[in-house]
C-alpha cells in the first residue's frame, strides 16, 4: 500500500498539484469502456481478453495482497492459475461507482469496489469483497494499465 501511495504522490507531483481536467470526460469514457470489457472477460475467465488493456511490458506492476507481480508475462501466468485456465466458476460484480481521477493529459487513476462469488475446494460457496486501483497511461495504442493494486477484505 505504501508503494501505491508513493507512486500516486509522484504522479501528482509530476502532473501538478491538482488533477488536470483536460480531456477528462473523453479519457473517462475510454477507460470505462476498457473496464467494462475487463469485467465481461473476468466473468468469462478469458485471461487474454482481460489482460488486453494492461501494458504488455516487463515494467507492468500488479500488487496483490502483499505479493508484487512484475511484467505482463508473469501476471498472465498468475491470472491463468487464479482462473484455473478458464475453468473457474468465480462471478464478479461491481459494488458502487468507479472512482476516476485524471492526473495529467496522459495519466489517470481508477478505483473500483468489487464482489466475488465462487465455489471453494470443499464445495462451499465463498464470497468476498475487494478493491482494485489502476494507474492508466495513454500510449500510442490507447489507454493501458501500467500499475495495479488489488486488495481483498479479510
Amino acid at each position: 500500500m505504501k508503494l501505491l501511495l508513493s507512486i500516486l504522490c509522484a504522479c501528482v507531483l509530476i502532473g501538478g498539484c491538482t488533477p488536470v481536467k483536460i480531456n477528462a470526460p473523453t479519457a473517462q469514457r475510454q477507460i470505462q469502456s476498457l473496464l467494462d470489457d475487463m469485467m465481461i472477460a473476468a466473468n468469462a475467465h478469458d485471461t487474454d481478453r482481460y489482460m488486453a488493456p494492461f501494458a504488455h511490458t516487463s515494467s507492468l506492476v500488479f500488487a496483490f495482497n502483499g505479493m508484487v507481480i512484475h511484467g505482463w508475462d508473469e501476471l498472465q501466468a498468475q491470472q491463468l492459475k487464479w482462473w484455473k485456465n478458464g475453468k473457474s466458476d468465480a462471478v464478479y460484480t461491481q459494488n458502487g461507482k468507479i472512482e476516476f481521477m485524471t492526473l495529467g493529459p496522459d495519466l489517470a487513476v481508477t478505483t473500483e469496489s468489487l464482489a466475488s462469488r465462487r465455489t471453494g475446494p470443499d464445495g462451499k460457496l465463498l464470497t468476498g469483497s475487494f478493491v482494485v486501483t489502476y494507474i492508466w497511461q495513454k500510449q500510442a495504442d490507447g489507454w493501458r494499465a501500467v500499475y495495479a493494486h488489488e486488495s481483498w477484505v479479510r
